[in-house]
């Protein structure tokens, strides 16, 4: 089994990307920057979220949206300033917007190769992580404590989506592989408890996933802002921004009452 489909990269798109890394990580943390300053705003105003959840089926047309509103009780008129989101949706308009901030050909190709293949595979995060890696993204397995995969492997039961942490640890530090991509660093995020190291807090910029692509969380400089795709519309937490430090309290991937993030990859840009 394997990633759907095949992805390359030409010298010259490797050279653009790698010419442009500084500009296309800022670029990337501004846009996440600017939409939780956004959120902030626009729910403090109106008591909802600018941003719904895609896959919220009580929010998928324009009708239940105004129903969503008027049950707020704010305007209906608001309903065309709501815009869709998720967590893996967040995550590529950040990178959209730093692959082609410089307006560089290649660059741009490069990220439509990038977006073209994670869509191909279902708009899986772990395949994103694939093509990012091809670039020259560092790909880290975390765990905070391995010492707890099988308990947290019970805590899954049998939901739809699942950590697998065992199973995971076992192959990552086996055969160096996650799911279907291959890990570079298999001790830098692993068994840090609540003490994540301070060498990952520099990083300008990083995506994150959980649940072998289920769950994606973009961040920068060890903070991750993450977008929920199934909460209601009057929910302050449909985007939030918390420290990457799974296990702490307020820690970041954040929890559902249905998945309990706890391991997973991140890549981090190359520099």
């Amino acid at each position: 089994m394997s990633f759907k489909g095949q992805i390359q990269f030409s010298s010259a798109e490797k050279q653009a990307h790698n010419q442009h890394i500084g500009t296309i990580t800022k670029v990337a943390r501004k846009y996440l920057e600017d939409i939780w300053t956004e959120h902030q705003a626009f729910y403090r105003k109106h008591g909802v979220s600018k941003f719904y959840g895609d896959r919220n089926v009580s929010l998928n047309t324009r009708a239940k949206r105004i129903a969503a509103l008027q049950q707020a009780r704010v305007s209906s008129s608001l309903v065309d300033q709501l815009q869709p989101t998720s967590c893996v949706g967040l995550t590529l308009k950040a990178l959209a917007a730093g692959f082609q901030a410089p307006g560089d050909a290649n660059l741009a190709n490069a990220w439509t190769k990038s977006n073209d293949y994670t869509r191909l595979n279902d708009v899986d995060g772990s395949a994103l992580l694939a093509a990012l890696q091809k670039l020259g993204w560092k790909i880290c397995y975390w765990n905070p404590s391995p010492q707890n995969n099988a308990k947290w492997d019970a805590e899954d039961g049998d939901r739809k989506s699942k950590g697998s942490h065992a199973w995971r640890y076992h192959t990552v530090m086996k055969k160096g592989t996650y799911y279907y991509n291959s890990v570079d660093d298999k001790t830098l995020l692993v068994d840090f408890g609540i003490s994540v190291p301070s060498s990952f807090r520099n990083a300008p910029f990083f995506v994150g996933i959980a649940h072998a692509g289920y769950h994606v969380f973009p961040g920068y400089k060890g903070d991750v802002i993450e977008a929920h795709s199934t909460r209601r519309l009057d929910s302050v937490n449909n985007l939030e921004k918390n420290p990457f430090n799974p296990l702490a309290g307020g820690g970041a991937p954040r929890w559902t009452s249905t998945e309990k993030y706890r391991s997973g990859l991140i890549g981090v840009p190359p520099g």
